[in-house]
């Protein structure tokens, strides 16, 4: 059985529909003393757990998060002060 494909015009006969941004709902601003709170706790706790350096300390924050980077962030930089 031989299906022969239509003929597309040189726009491949395709329309792309890119979100309208006055629909698409507005997000407010980050509550900027709450997540400076977290960030700085979440570092804090990093640096803490870099300098007594503790292999069985996981980072207890989701894998992939802001906080758990700044955590990172702050255990590496814990590891230095101890050195």
């Amino acid at each position: 059985m031989h299906i022969q494909n239509p003929v597309v015009s040189s726009g491949l006969g395709l329309a792309l529909e890119l979100p309208d941004p006055i629909k698409a709902g507005m997000i407010g601003p980050p509550d900027l003393e709450a997540s400076d709170g977290a960030a700085r706790e979440a570092y804090e706790r990093g640096g803490d757990a870099g300098t007594r350096e503790m292999a069985d300390e996981e980072n207890p924050y989701p894998e992939g998060s802001a906080l758990a980077k700044t955590y990172e962030h702050g255990y590496l930089d814990g590891q230095k002060a101890r050195r």
